[in-house]
């Protein structure tokens, strides 16, 4: 088996000619990801005390 016969994962969940229909804004957001700190200050205090990525500083820092 070499590469030339063998899809990729990529080619076999899209297909040549099967594009996917997804919005500018989407693709927008994609291109462009907000800052992970905006994303952390936007959550909820229960959210964040439940991060176990968030060290206790942080979750205490006010918004």
């Amino acid at each position: 088996m070499n590469k030339e016969t063998v899809p990729s994962q990529a080619e076999k969940s899209n297909p040549e000619g099967d594009e996917s229909q997804l919005s500018p804004e989407v693709l927008d957001k994609i291109k462009h990801p907000r800052k992970i700190d905006d994303v952390i200050r936007e959550q909820s205090v229960e959210e964040r005390k439940t991060n176990p990525a968030l060290v206790p500083e942080m979750i205490d820092e006010p918004n």
